[in-house]
């Protein structure tokens, strides 16, 4: 754990579904041609933004992998859409730089108030 703060738990979790979800995706790439594989994903947001609204702790959401086992795909029954994972993998990208950034802003945020406002 990074730091014991609400802030710092909350983008912790949101950097380690990321993570889990650039594994999950780069999986499913590595197997766009394997005969009968299902491609997966990581259900993360929606859980977490209940907990939040329900005024629970981050530290309880966990992400989930899921296995789309009922999808319809390709004829040799698998059903990862290279195009889409890659869109997907951008997101994550994008998603992971964003919430980096927040940390960092948060910690230089806690760092100026250490410092009583001086850098």
């Amino acid at each position: 754990m990074v730091g014991s703060d609400f802030m710092t738990r909350l983008l912790e979790r949101g950097l380690a579904a990321s993570d889990l979800r650039q594994r999950v995706l780069a999986n499913n790439v590595a197997n766009v041609s394997t005969p009968g594989f299902k491609r997966s994903r990581v259900d993360f947001e929606a859980q977490l933004a209940e907990a939040v609204t329900k005024g629970e702790g981050a530290d309880e959401v966990r992400p989930t992998v899921v296995t789309e086992a009922y999808s319809i795909g390709r004829p040799d029954g698998n059903n990862v859409d290279i195009e889409l994972e890659m869109t997907r993998i951008a997101e994550n990208q994008i998603w992971y730089s964003a919430l980096t950034r927040q940390l960092s802003d948060h910690f230089s945020r806690l760092r100026m108030v250490i410092h009583d406002g001086r850098r």
